[in-house]
């Protein structure tokens, strides 16, 4: 696009407020185009799809879990204003505790045992698993049920920004093998980035 790459960070409730506000250009975060965001923001097309995993504890009881009703009476938590903490009611007698702000603080709390674990996208089970050794992703055979508009991963973009089809245009030309290849490439640097 001829632009300069600038990283702002940002917590994860600021990052459509700073689009907004011009703070930001472009949200490339992991976020899924949903409907409420979609009421304030554009998306560009979607460039990746994830699947929902549950981070706990190596050894613990729930590592061999294959479906989330293994989660019944579990401790469980997810990050702040996101679907994945709604996703949680799908577990019968689930013990649903406080949403978190970030994924250090889940990984914090579920090392200390104040959850006994946290849903998350694939990426960050694999970036929670490859950085701390003491925790496990659990991939799901009955996993929960999602929506493509809450798996689905999008730029989020300024409401009619010219920048909208000058991504989508990008998109285009990336090979879905080429986008696993940078998602997966961009997984592995993330424990070096926190």
């Amino acid at each position: 696009m001829g632009k300069e790459l600038v990283i702002v960070k940002t917590e994860w409730d600021g990052l459509i407020p700073a689009l907004i506000s011009g703070k930001i250009d472009a949200i490339i975060a992991g976020m899924s185009p949903t409907a409420d965001r979609k009421v304030e923001i554009d998306f560009s097309d979607n460039y990746y799809k994830s699947d929902l995993v549950m981070v706990v504890k190596k050894g613990s009881a729930f590592e061999t879990a294959t479906s989330i009703q293994d989660f019944s009476g579990a401790k469980i938590s997810a990050q702040l204003n996101t679907f994945h903490y709604t996703v949680i009611d799908q577990i019968e007698g689930v013990k649903k505790q406080t949403a978190m702000d970030n994924f250090p603080t889940m990984r914090v709390s579920l090392e200390a045992g104040a959850i006994d674990g946290y849903v998350s996208e694939r990426p960050e089970g694999v970036s929670a698993s490859a950085a701390n050794p003491n925790l496990v992703m659990v991939e799901f055979a009955e996993g929960f049920e999602t929506s493509e508009d809450d798996t689905a991963i999008a730029v989020g973009l300024k409401k009619d920004s010219e920048l909208t089809a000058k991504v989508n245009e990008i998109l285009a030309g990336i090979s879905e093998e080429e986008r696993i290849s940078i998602m997966d490439t961009a997984i592995k640097n993330q424990p070096a980035a926190e």
